[in-house]
């Protein structure tokens, strides 16, 4: 994709709504500094931290960072795969 940050925010709106399900099943926040901003409340928590993380990367952006943005897409690309992993196991337990 040619735009970068709006792959970013894509990733986080996907993050953002895996996160909530795996949490929904039972799991939990396994970032620290995620689960610290949990303390306002989950939703709440988990909203301050992605608009945190985009306004880096907008930041970033603005300064045509996009290989950062791209790495960091890599990088949210795997978490996402995990959540997905995780509500995959807390769905059907061994």
């Amino acid at each position: 994709m040619k735009n970068p940050l709006a792959v970013f925010a894509l990733l986080q709106v996907v993050d953002l709504a895996t996160t909530l399900i795996a949490m929904a099943m039972g799991g939990g926040e396994q970032n620290p500094i995620v689960a610290h901003f949990m303390a306002l409340g989950p939703v709440r928590g988990l909203i301050l931290s992605k608009l945190l993380v985009c306004g880096i990367a907008a930041t970033g952006a603005l300064l045509h960072k996009d290989r950062g943005l791209r790495r960091a897409n890599l990088a949210f690309s795997g978490i996402i795969a995990w959540n997905l992993a995780v509500i995959a196991r807390l769905a059907f337990p061994a």
